[in-house]
Parts: C-alpha cells; structure tokens; sequence
C-alpha cells in the first residue's frame, strides 16, 4: 500500500510538473514573461530533478535577458550548461549574451564547442567568423564563411561576411565580384548595396556610391545607418546642403549626436 501511495504521488508531481512547464510556454508565446518565469520557477520546485530543468533554466535564461537582467541571464544560462553542457541552443544563447555584453572571446568558446560536435551548424559558423573578423583573424574567418557557403551557396550574411573579407584582405576584385553576387541574388535587400557603396566610396568611387547608397535608402527608408553613410559621403565630395538633409533625417531616425557630428565631419 505505501509503495502504490508514493507512486501516485510521483505521477501526480511529474504531471503538474509538465502541466506548469506548458503553461510558462505558452505565456512566452504571449508575451506574458513575467507569468511564465513564475510558472517555470513553480515546475522547477514541482521536480527539481527532472530531465528538462536544463530547457526551463534556458528559458528563465531568455526571460531576464529579454527583461534586462543581463547578468541574471548569465547566471542561468550557466545552470543550464552545467545541467545539458553541449545543448547548441543553450550555448548560442549564451554566446550571444556574452556579445551583448562585450566579451567576445566567452562567445566565441562557445561556438567553438558547438562546432566541435555539430560541425556543420550554420549559426555557429556565421557568428564565429563574423568575431573572427572582427578580431582581423581574416584567414579563419574566411575558413569558416566558405564552409558555410559549401553547406549554404546563397547564404546572404556569410557572402556578404566573405566580401568585407576579402576587401579587408587586400583581395578587391574578388571582394567586388562577391558583393555583387549578393546584389544579383538579393536585388530587393539593401545590405549589398551599401556594402558595395563603402567599397566604392573606399576606392574615391564617389558617383557609384552615391547611388548604391541611395537604392539602399530607397529599400530601407527607416535606416538611419544608410543615411548616415551616405551624409558622410556627401560631407567628402562638398555637397554641404544635401549632407545636412540626411544628417536630419538620421536625426529623426535615432541617430545619436555623436554618429551625426561624424557624419556632418564634426566634432561631437
């Protein structure tokens, strides 16, 4: 008779245990965060040994970064990992927190262990060659675009990635015809174009990137960033009136004061 007592008790605490766990799931799929954090927290003291706790801990993780509680987020995340050490959604999120808050070379461990046993992962590769780039690590991070344009040949970000590469490696012909790619696969996307509109502007193009700039402007009108670029442009070859109307607009975009006394070349 004890025996039977107990297991009922167990079934009963595991099924309000994955009840608790679907309910927190669905308030984040409502936005309601701060009820599903509760509820998690409830399904962790409802089985605090359960196969799951990791995912939960993930999820909690999510919710206070979500809510601007960075370092909180990180202490969770690290429950998690030391629950599921290699579960790739738990170390991308926290790789990307690690960006967030400035430590690089954190994140960049932890796509490396992600790759490490999924070798192939594409978000993994994209997100490590883009810190390998921006540490000049030029050759690994051009490893690890053309691996992922070997599993994905029209993948936009790697072969814009693999363009900013190739013109911050001295290759400006292959960088060109890769950009150009990107435009031809991408017409409707104004990523390439003001890539392609730094190149030129680099290369005293000034006439082609002042419509590469605008076709990017044109494709996105809320970009305070293109308007920006393109007000510097404006800025070098004198065009004083029309670098002011875009310094305007980038104000209205949320431009900080800073970005726009660098694009109109002045001091803050």
């Amino acid at each position: 008779m004890l025996f039977a007592a107990l297991s009922v008790v167990q079934v009963s605490a595991q099924s309000s245990y994955e009840q608790l766990a679907r309910r927190a799931v669905t308030a984040m799929e409502d936005d309601s965060l701060l009820v599903a954090e509760e509820l998690f927290k409830q399904a962790l003291k409802a089985n605090p040994t359960a196969p799951g706790n990791a995912i939960i801990w993930g999820h909690l993780a999510s919710i206070s970064e979500r809510t601007g509680r960075e370092q909180e987020a990180l202490e969770q995340y690290n429950i998690a990992l030391g629950l599921a050490p290699q579960v790739p959604a738990l170390l991308l999120g926290r790789a990307s927190l690690y960006i967030k808050l400035g430590n690089e070379q954190r994140a960049l461990h932890d796509y490396d262990v992600i790759l490490e046993t999924h070798a192939d992962h594409q978000e993994a590769l994209l997100m490590r060659a883009y810190i390998r780039q921006r540490q000049r690590l030029l050759k690994d991070a051009r490893t690890d675009f053309e691996h992922l344009l070997r599993l994905n040949p029209a993948h936009e970000q790697a072969l814009l990635g693999l363009a900013l590469v190739n013109d911050s490696d001295r290759r400006p012909q292959e960088a060109m015809e890769t950009v150009n790619r990107v435009i031809d696969l991408y017409p409707g996307h104004a990523a390439g174009y003001a890539i392609r509109a730094g190149m030129e502007l680099d290369r005293k193009q000034y006439e082609r990137a002042e419509a590469d700039y605008t076709r990017a402007i044109e494709l996105e009108p809320e970009s305070a960033t293109y308007r920006l670029a393109r007000a510097h442009l404006y800025t070098m070859t004198k065009k004083k009136r029309l670098a002011r109307e875009d310094v305007r607009a980038a104000a209205r975009l949320g431009a900080s004061a800073e970005e726009l006394a660098g694009a109109a070349g002045m001091q803050p």
